[in-house]
């Protein structure tokens, strides 16, 4: 790389400075004020992507299941939603509409098991993720929900 400066974990190329996983210090700086909620009802995979979101983001909180991320998100307004769709006493697509009656500009992000139809999206969240979910392309996606919903 021209003009590429090696650092510990990071290049410095072209003013910016790139950090391991393609996002520059500045982005790293703005996720690190930022407040996550994550709703998915297999533990496995919540703590697994939790364990990844905590090192990148101010704060995260988790919910076993929808009724539970809606009085969450009611008591916190998180700066985004991650969510997943089949989960049991509230389902994340009615999760989802109860939310964005309450703000239309909260940008939430789907992330479903091989479910690639309509009645696993909305048209309400800002991106449909399928699982296994590559962690660093979520960190991309959020980024462009935030940004592209004025947060």
């Amino acid at each position: 790389m021209e003009g590429a400066v090696k650092m510990e974990g990071a290049v410095k190329m072209d003013g910016a400075v790139i950090i391991d996983g393609g996002m520059d210090l500045k982005q790293e700086g703005f996720l690190k004020g930022l407040r996550v909620l994550y709703v998915e009802d297999e533990i496995i995979v919540r703590l697994s992507l939790c364990r990844f979101l905590r090192r990148r983001f101010k704060e995260v909180v988790e919910a076993g299941n929808g009724k539970d991320g809606l009085e969450l998100y009611k008591a916190l307004r998180p700066d985004i939603v991650i969510t997943d769709i089949e989960m049991p006493v509230m389902h994340g697509i009615e999760m989802i509409e109860k939310i964005t009656a309450m703000d239309k500009n909260g940008p939430i992000i789907i992330v479903t098991t091989g479910y690639d139809d309509d009645k696993h999206k909305s048209d309400k969240a800002c991106a449909n993720l399928l699982k296994p979910l590559d962690h660093e392309l979520l960190v991309e996606v959020i980024l462009r929900c935030i940004n592209g919903r004025g947060r």
